[in-house]
């Protein structure tokens, strides 16, 4: 823990110091994962009150729209399972409250598609929206086998929602052709829409900060980068629904190349639109998804959180 809060100061100094660790990485990535060692995080939390008090002083309250990006692991010393912790979420929100969650997938097929350019207009990928394995984490994993979860058809980062807004959040996700994960037809952007706020339990919330990602994506031609988009063929199973869906995705590079984290979460934190603590060893996070989009907006038409790139009228930013 010591280690990576040290890593993430140095990072954070200037976004062109994580940019360079991010191409050493990126180009010499399976000689680095030959050195990287495992580390293990023990939280001391026992009592799973403690979070929810600190989440109702950060201002959560019925009725909201609660987005969560946590890990179970963090959490587990509190002897609540996985289902008891959502129930306490629930719980929490109310009756008029949603719960969402990022249920992104892993493919099969995206093992041979390894490429930072994302150029792979032939290939279909098949997602079926109740079998495909979800990889981000525990909790996502039980919320999927709710009996009130509503799941996005969307095959790029989609949520899995429990509450008043779940069924609404995804009814036009992949309406219309060449949808983005987080553009207008988007749960996201429904979320944004909404007023959600943005937790993370025992993660760093900047890391997985799928939300962010409305600003550039609502700019449309806007946006000030060109080139940001591959686009991509799913084969989208729902049940009986079994139709191939056209969608448009932001190519890896901008995000491993180009993506200044740590200088986001400095900027985040300095503004007061990142809160976080720790309690009993686990990291708590919370923003305003509105507060985060409004300074993004502020920032977007530098490219702002991405350095290193060419806007189109040719200047490097």
């Amino acid at each position: 823990m010591a280690n990576s809060g040290i890593k993430n100061k140095i990072l954070s100094l200037s976004p062109y110091i994580e940019l360079l660790i991010r191409r050493i990485y990126w180009n010499n990535k399976r000689l680095v994962s030959r050195f990287k060692g495992n580390s293990i995080h023990i939280s001391k939390l026992k009592d799973f009150n403690k979070i929810k008090n600190q989440l109702i002083d950060f201002g959560v309250k019925k009725g909201d729209i609660l987005v969560l990006h946590g890990t179970y692991e963090s959490i587990e010393g509190t002897g609540k399972s996985p289902n008891a912790i959502i129930e306490e979420l629930l719980d929490l929100l109310g009756d008029q409250g949603t719960l969402v969650m990022n249920s992104a997938r892993i493919f099969p097929e995206e093992k041979k598609m390894i490429n930072l350019e994302g150029s792979h207009p032939n290939q279909i990928v098949k997602y079926d929206v109740h079998k495909s394995r979800v990889w981000t984490g525990v909790l996502p994993f039980f919320m999927l086998k709710h009996k009130n979860s509503k799941i996005s058809r969307f095959p790029i980062n989609p949520v899995v929602a429990i509450g008043r807004y779940a069924e609404e959040m995804i009814a036009k996700n992949i309406s219309g052709e060449l949808n983005s994960s987080c553009g207008v037809n988007s749960s996201w952007k429904f979320c944004v829409d909404n007023n959600a706020v943005v937790v993370g339990l025992g993660n760093d919330l900047t890391h997985s900060l799928t939300i962010m990602h409305v600003a550039e994506e609502v700019m449309g031609d806007n946006w000030p980068i060109s080139n940001w988009y591959s686009e991509r063929k799913f084969r989208v199973i729902d049940k009986s629904f079994d139709e191939i869906v056209k969608v448009k995705e932001r190519k890896p590079k901008w995000g491993k190349l180009h993506f200044a984290e740590r200088t986001l979460c400095k900027d985040l934190i300095a503004a007061n639109i990142l809160k976080t603590v720790t309690i009993d060893g686990v990291l708590l996070e919370f923003l305003k998804s509105k507060e985060l989009i409004d300074f993004l907006n502020s920032k977007n038409d530098k490219g702002y959180p991405y350095f290193n790139v060419k806007k189109k009228n040719g200047i490097r930013i």
